[in-house]
């Protein structure tokens, strides 16, 4: 035996690793639910900021166009075929889609927050037993020559 060693070990319990099945449902409905509740409020913006004069460009305003280079790809057809059959959600698409992009940057940033705040506060403890707090009051001289 060694100097700082000692017979009566005790085994080290095996550490939980992964996400709690809990975070991993919550996260996977906010993938589903923050994309369709920001579209939503993208839909309510703009349609808000037209009547109100919001400097949003003309060319974000009625049904997207393409390029027609874009409308000789096989998959473009069916893809504008649907959104023509419903015209109330492809009105002014475009600036919806950037409002949603926006929405739900914001969206997640707030989320991002709340969770670092609750994780600080019920997540586990800053320094382990083994930890040192890191020292405070130290002043260093200054250098002279």
């Amino acid at each position: 035996m060694g100097k700082y060693s000692s017979a009566n070990r005790r085994a080290e319990l095996p550490r939980k690793r992964g996400v709690h099945p809990l975070m991993r449902g919550i996260g996977c409905i906010l993938m589903v639910v923050v994309p369709i509740l920001s579209y939503g409020i993208a839909i309510l913006l703009v349609n808000y900021g037209a009547l109100h004069g919001w400097p949003i460009p003309i060319d974000w305003y009625g049904f997207p166009t393409l390029h027609p280079l874009l409308l000789r790809l096989k998959g473009i057809e069916s893809l504008i075929g649907f959104l023509q059959r419903y015209p109330s959600l492809t009105n002014n698409l475009v600036a919806n889609l950037v409002f949603a992009a926006a929405i739900t940057i914001v969206i997640g940033g707030i989320m991002s927050m709340i969770f670092g705040y609750i994780y600080s506060i019920f997540g586990p403890p800053r320094y382990g037993p083994l930890d040192a707090p890191p020292q405070r009051g130290i002043r260093v001289k200054r250098y002279k020559r």
